[in-house]
Formats: structure tokens, sequence, C-alpha cells
């Protein structure tokens, strides 16, 4: 098994195999628009094999290993990861374009941050619970739900599969990963620290694949639990086809989420938050504020703040520590964006800033950061998710209710903020908003509480204790005596 950029083999059943066909992917630089690295593609005998040592390696209703086997394996690969920090930032930078600092930090920060969250979880967690019930007891046991198809995007490669890895290790669960095709070279960088890590074979299996793998792989009769992250019209399928199957699934999907600023909004702060509020990973965050609403009475002050803020971050390459907004992920990535904003243009939308390609940056899928002014919320650019580092800004008639009403005109409910200098307001904005997560006077983010989202934005929630939970099944037995 070769461990430089081209990989010639799949990470099944605890070693490197042979694919089943000859077909293989090529991770693309976002900045420079050259190879990093080819890899094997998946097919459906790989899925077939891999769901198989998954089977094997459960270990029946407790799972693999003990609790504490599974929190001791979890902390190995958390150092194996760190081992490979710069290696594991490097490569995600290059493959989506997001600045290696932010890369590092939201990609191996967040994997071994979340890994050692839920490992105290795995011995914490009591398997049986002997409740008194009219006759006699109720022995109530959580058990694993099983073996878990995990299906992740290429914007966070890392953290967003251990949203999910983290608490199904904890539990006793067993995976099959199906990174994105686009970014799935860093997930044999992973592998290679699961391998090191010692796990059991067949605990965690790599399947690099396209669409149609995919689906065989959620749809697979070996399967007990999807878990996806991705867009709303994948989402729409994956949700379809496990509903067929009655097979539980959680799916974290797209947002168009709203920063409200209300008639006391603090500007500096606001725009002290912009960049990680909107535009995080140069716009290819599902969290992102994009429609920034804001009081028609302080309209043209607020649109000239951000244009300004905005047309003043520096757009290169995403290894250089100067540079704030990277290249987006591909020349499909960047197509979709610029067909967003020529859309806004015909719909009347005035671009401020941004809106085109940086001058003299001819290599690389650069996209300028770009605000749209003026934008009626029945626009096309304030309904859809454009992934990209483009936002809108509406105007709305300056009361609390007309701001959340506009808020809640979406199709997605995902994520947003409010801005006031009135903290309790603020909270009471929060609770009216109908999303899955929402910040007061700041951007934040917390893997120790529950993330999901509603409507269009997906189904469950994962993080926090509670992520656990999508893990679990529970069996009641009901017993005469109580068990010694």
């Amino acid at each position: 098994m070769s461990h430089g950029t081209d990989r010639d083999a799949l990470y099944i059943d605890g070693d490197w195999r042979k694919p089943s066909t000859a077909r293989t992917f090529t991770s693309i630089s976002a900045a420079t628009e050259e190879p990093l690295g080819s890899f094997p593609e998946a097919d459906r005998a790989d899925v077939d094999a891999a769901v198989t040592a998954a089977r094997r390696a459960l270990g029946g209703h407790r799972g693999w290993g003990s609790a504490q086997e599974r929190a001791a394996a979890m902390e190995r690969l958390a150092r194996a990861l760190e081992s490979r920090t710069d290696a594991l930032g490097t490569l995600i930078a290059q493959e989506v374009g997001t600045p290696l600092a932010r890369a590092i930090e939201a990609n191996v920060g967040a994997a071994t941050g979340l890994l050692r969250f839920y490992a105290p979880l795995a011995e914490v967690m009591y398997a049986e619970d002997l409740r008194p019930a009219l006759v006699g007891h109720s022995l109530v046991r959580r058990e694993p739900v099983g073996v878990v198809a995990m299906i992740v995007p290429w914007n966070y490669p890392l953290s967003t599969l251990f949203f999910k890895l983290a608490p199904a290790l904890a539990m006793g669960c067993t995976a099959v990963v199906k990174p994105s095709p686009a970014t799935g070279l860093d997930s044999f960088l992973v592998a290679d620290a699961v391998h090191e890590a010692g796990f059991p074979p067949g605990v965690i299996n790599f399947l690099p694949a396209e669409r149609e793998v995919g689906e065989y792989l959620v749809t697979h009769p070996g399967v007990d639990k999807v878990a996806f992250t991705g867009s709303t019209a994948a989402g729409r399928r994956i949700g379809g086809l496990c509903g067929e199957l009655l097979r539980p699934v959680t799916l974290e999907l797209g947002g168009k989420s709203a920063a409200l600023l209300l008639e006391d909004a603090p500007l500096p702060l606001f725009l002290d938050h912009l960049l990680d509020l909107s535009f995080n990973n140069n716009g290819q965050t599902c969290t992102n504020n994009t429609r920034l609403l804001v009081p028609r009475s302080r309209y043209e002050e607020i649109v000239d703040a951000v244009t300004a803020t905005v047309e003043g971050w520096p757009v290169g390459d995403p290894l250089a520590p100067s540079t704030v907004i990277g290249p987006v992920a591909g020349a499909a990535a960047r197509d979709r964006i610029e067909g967003y904003v020529r859309k806004g243009r015909q719909e009347g939308a005035r671009v401020t800033t941004g809106g085109g390609r940086p001058a003299g940056q001819d290599r690389g899928f650069y996209v300028e950061p770009t605000v749209f002014a003026d934008v009626d919320p029945a626009m096309v650019v304030a309904r859809e998710e454009i992934f990209g580092p483009v936002v809108t800004v509406s105007a709305h008639d300056g009361s609390v209710e007309g701001a959340v009403a506009m808020a809640n005109d979406s199709a997605y409910g995902l994520a947003g903020s409010v801005w006031t200098a009135d903290e309790t307001l603020g909270r009471e904005v929060a609770r009216a908003v109908d999303t899955g997560t929402f910040s007061v006077n700041h951007a934040n983010f917390d893997i120790g509480a529950p993330f999901g989202g509603r409507r269009d934005s997906g189904l469950g929630s994962e993080l926090g204790a509670e992520g656990i939970e999508a893990y679990l099944q529970y069996k009641t037995i009901f017993v005469t005596q109580q068990p010694k």
C-alpha cells in the first residue's frame, strides 16, 4: 500500500485491500487546478465486503469491544489524527479551498474534540436500567443500532464524519464510510490513523464511491442505520429509500439562514463576526447566515458597512497565512455560484461588491466575496442555497415581529442569529425563529449541544450528549423478580 499522494487500495476489514475495479478518482487542488493524487473507486462488491466485515465486527447486540476498550481505542485514534494535523489540514485546504488555519481547526480539531467528548460516554452509559412496573419489573436495555452507513460531504470532510463516527463508536456501532469523491483523498489519511489506532478489523471501513454505489450502500440489507450530511435533494432521495425500508436515518441538509439586525443592532460587533457568521469556509458552510435582514431605517448604513468589510478581505491561496477567502471546491461549484450571481442581477438585485472572479487569478476556482443589496425576499438568491461567498441584504419594517416573520419565511430551518443591544429581547427572538440553532450577538458552534435542522434542513440531531441517541436502540425485558 502506497502512502504517497496516489492510493491503490481500499481500507476494508482492518486492512488495505485491492478494489474490485480499476476505476479511480483524482483529487484536484482548488487553488491551482493541479492533481493532488488519485485513489480507487469502490463498487458494489467492495460494499458487500465492507458491510460483511462491519457485521462480523459488531459482535451481536452488545457491540464491538467493552466500553473501556472502545474509549481507549477512540483516544488512540484522537492521538493518531493529531500526529497527522499538518498533513490533513494542508490536504483539506487544497481540496476544499478552506484557509489553512480554519481547515485544521474545523476538521482535525473538531474530529479529535468529538472523539474525546464521546469516549467517556462509552464508559458511563449504563446498558440496562431496571424500573418498577405494575407487575414485576421492566429491564430496559440500550443496545447499539448496528452497522451504520455514513455518507459525508466535501466541505468539512473530517468534522462531518466524526459528528457521526464518534458517538457511533462510543455506543458500539460499526461503520461503513462513503467519503465524497471530490475530497476523498483525505479519507485515506484518516484510514491510516484508524489502522494505527488498532481498532478491531471491520469496525471502520472507507469506500469512496459515486452516487449509485452510495445508494447500494444505503439500501444494503446488512446496514441497520444511515447517517447523511449533504444537499437537500440528495437527502430527500436517501430519506425516501430509508422510508421504504423502515430504516433509521439522520439527515443534516442545507440551509438559508438569516441574521436579524434589529433597530439597536451593534453594527461594529456584527461586522467583527461577519466572516465566521456568513462567509465561513468561503461560503461553503450550511449554517452560514447568508440572508442579512436589516431595518429599513438603517439600510444604507448597514449595506455600506458590510460592503466595505467584505471588499477588504484578501482572496487567494488557502495555504497563505494572509488569505481570508480561498477558492471554492471545483469548477462545478464555481459555475453554480456564478449562475446565481447572474440570476440575482437579472432579478434586479444590486451588487455592491464582488460578483466576479478576482483579478490576476487565472488559475484556481476563485469567486469574489459578493454582497447583493435591494433584495426582495421572493428573489431566487434570497430563497435558494447558493453555497458560496454570497450574501443578500433585505430590509424589514423595523419591528421585531416583521423581522421574525421574514426570517421564518424560508423552506429551511438550520441556523440563524439576532443582533440587538437588548440580550433579553434577543433570547425572545431566538425562541420565535423556527430553526434548529440560533445565536444572540455572536457566531458560535458547540459540539456539546445538539445540532440539527427543520423542514428542508434535515431530520434528527447530531452532537451533544443527545447525539448518542441516533446510535442506540431500546429493548424492554419484563421480569417478575429483581435481578441479583
